[in-house]
């Protein structure tokens, strides 16, 4: 399920989980999520700054008091289950990058799946300035700062690759036909 998110945005959805463990929570919520990505800290990102400048007011405003973050170990859960609304934002998260065309999937993706539909989080965001559009501008001023022309080139590439494989094995057998029918010919 995994496999198109980053290692940042794995490391947003373990914190989630952290702050969901030490709420004793049973699932991870949307609540959780902003919390997860503003404890991952990815400093690339002005909003995930803004979101970790303010986590203090987020906590508060979802009613989530702070802790001294340690949870027991008997009560970690590793295998902790997202709510719908989670999975929801998560689908969401999904989307955004397709809509970006990105084969990945990141902490500004999770951030705007969390802000495309109303839940406790997306109204607690979007109380601090945040909101889908502003997310989404600062997102591709983002990757148009950090991913030069050359390396969107290797990712759209390795995309051709990956969806032409078939083409390409033909391709490759064809050649490797001829060039043994000319030795042994």
């Amino acid at each position: 399920m995994f496999e198109r998110y980053t290692g940042q945005a794995r490391r947003a959805i373990f914190f989630a989980r952290f702050e969901a463990t030490l709420q004793a929570a049973d699932t991870i919520s949307t609540a959780h999520l902003p919390l997860g990505i503003a404890r991952e800290g990815c400093q690339s990102s002005a909003v995930v700054r803004l979101l970790k400048r303010r986590q203090k007011q987020i906590r508060t405003n979802l009613g989530i008091p702070h802790s001294n973050n340690r949870p027991p170990k008997a009560a970690f859960q590793w295998d902790m289950p997202l709510d719908d609304n989670a999975k929801l934002a998560l689908a969401y998260a999904a989307q955004e990058a397709d809509l970006d065309e990105h084969p990945w999937i990141d902490t500004d993706h999770l951030l705007r799946g969390l802000l495309r539909f109303p839940n406790h989080a997306s109204g607690v965001l979007q109380s601090i300035g945040l909101d889908l559009a502003k997310v989404q501008t600062e997102s591709k001023l983002l990757r148009a700062k950090l991913w030069p022309l050359r390396i969107q080139s290797a990712w759209i590439l390795g995309a051709l690759l990956r969806r032409h494989r078939a083409a390409l094995a033909a391709l490759a057998f064809l050649i490797l036909s001829l060039l043994l029918a000319r030795i042994f010919g």
